[in-house]
């Protein structure tokens, strides 16, 4: 952008000096040359304005394509959690003699949100994403990962519902409703939340 402002600032320049008095037996005596340089100079100033506007086009598009993605992810991650939900709730409520109770995740494993993986792998995601977003995001996946066979399932769940939220807030980002540094703001809110309902979990399960 500051290219095609220098060239804008340089034709207004050139064209006003064109309506100088004391200038006007040079531009006559040179009117060809000058004329030429002028029609260049504005050829190239609308060829990089075209240039500029379908660039700016062709980010909206990724960004539209990058917003469709973390929506499907959303959905994708709202299943698994209302299925581990569900699965979680049958557990409890197992009489604590039954002998299922102790390999019941194995032979019922908590859904992993397969999705996820994809939707981090693709580069036009690590390339659109803010940073803050990206590092949560990994985090979220290796301790999803780390935590889907079942031995800790209340922190499974912590970490689907505020990987959700992760991607709400890049969303809001990417549509312009935050700035960066909301989103920084709000991203740092989240993970002191989450950092207590983590440690609220964990004391509740000793």
């Amino acid at each position: 952008m500051i290219l095609y402002t220098l060239l804008a600032i340089l034709m207004v320049v050139l064209g006003m000096l064109t309506f100088v008095p004391r200038y006007q037996a040079v531009i006559n005596r040179f009117s060809t040359g000058i004329n030429f340089f002028l029609t260049l100079i504005a050829t190239l100033f609308g060829v990089l304005l075209a240039m500029a506007f379908a660039n700016i086009e062709e980010e909206q598009k990724e960004k539209e394509h990058v917003i469709k993605l973390m929506q499907a992810t959303i959905a994708a991650i709202e299943s698994s959690h209302d299925y581990s939900e569900d699965l979680y709730e049958f557990y409890i409520e197992l009489p604590k003699k039954d002998e299922t109770r102790a390999h019941f995740f194995d032979k019922n494993p908590l859904p992993f949100p397969d999705y996820l993986n994809t939707f981090m792998r693709q580069s036009l995601v690590n390339r659109t994403l803010s940073e803050d977003t990206l590092i949560d995001l990994n985090e979220y996946k290796f301790n999803l990962q780390k935590t889907s066979n079942g031995n800790q399932p209340q922190i499974y769940l912590l970490l689907l519902t505020y990987t959700i939220e992760a991607l709400q807030l890049e969303i809001a980002y990417q549509k312009g409703e935050k700035s960066l540094s909301e989103l920084e703001q709000a991203i740092d809110n989240k993970d002191k939340r989450f950092s207590l309902a983590l440690d609220k979990v964990k004391g509740s399960s000793l």
